[in-house]
């Protein structure tokens, strides 16, 4: 993982795991690993092989995730204009083996691809409402990722989901009012 370039103020941070004959015990959680991030809400999804959730951003909330079983792609990009890694794409596996939380700041658009059976959980730290995400078609060339899932399944929302150049639009037009560590821009 430390190869691994990532858009500004995304923490990865592999967590120990602490075995002894009754089993193990994972920290999935410490204030100190996440920054300017409060969770205000947990949830847990589980998802079905072969399922990809987003292209999504939000313009206030921060996302904390971890894999609990399964793996995942995570796919992000950076929507944030000015921020040291504007437009960076990239992806990364989290797996539920291999424990590590990732924190995702506003700004930073993200989805998941699933290719077998997967759970994770993670927080928010706005209460979680459909009007503060704004998403793109998972697949639109502009976005810049490479999912190898063509056959994907699909939310009715994420499949009727529009253009990339829309979101960004949508983005900054809902960005332009707040301060920048409101929508996640962290300054030297």
């Amino acid at each position: 993982m430390s190869d691994l370039r990532l858009p500004e103020g995304v923490n990865l941070t592999p967590l120990a795991s602490h075995f002894d004959s009754r089993g193990d015990l994972t920290e999935i959680f410490r204030q100190s690993w996440t920054g300017d991030f409060h969770p205000l809400q947990w949830n847990l999804v589980r998802s079905e092989a072969n399922t990809l959730r987003g292209f999504h951003v939000h313009p206030r909330h921060y996302d904390y995730l971890v894999m609990i079983d399964g793996a995942m792609q995570l796919a992000l990009k950076d929507l944030r204009p000015g921020s040291p890694t504007e437009n960076l794409a990239t992806t990364l596996i989290l797996d539920a083996t291999v424990p590590a939380s990732i924190a995702i700041p506003p700004g930073v658009g993200h989805g998941f691809y699933f290719p077998d059976k997967a759970m994770h959980i993670y927080s928010v730290s706005e209460y979680w409402s459909r009007e503060e995400e704004i998403g793109c078609r998972w697949d639109d060339p502009e976005l810049g990722i490479a999912w190898g899932a063509p056959d994907a399944t699909l939310s009715p929302r994420d499949a009727t989901a529009g253009a990339y150049r829309e979101m960004v639009a949508d983005y900054v037009a809902r960005t332009e009012c707040l301060l920048p560590e409101e929508a996640g821009i962290i300054r030297a």
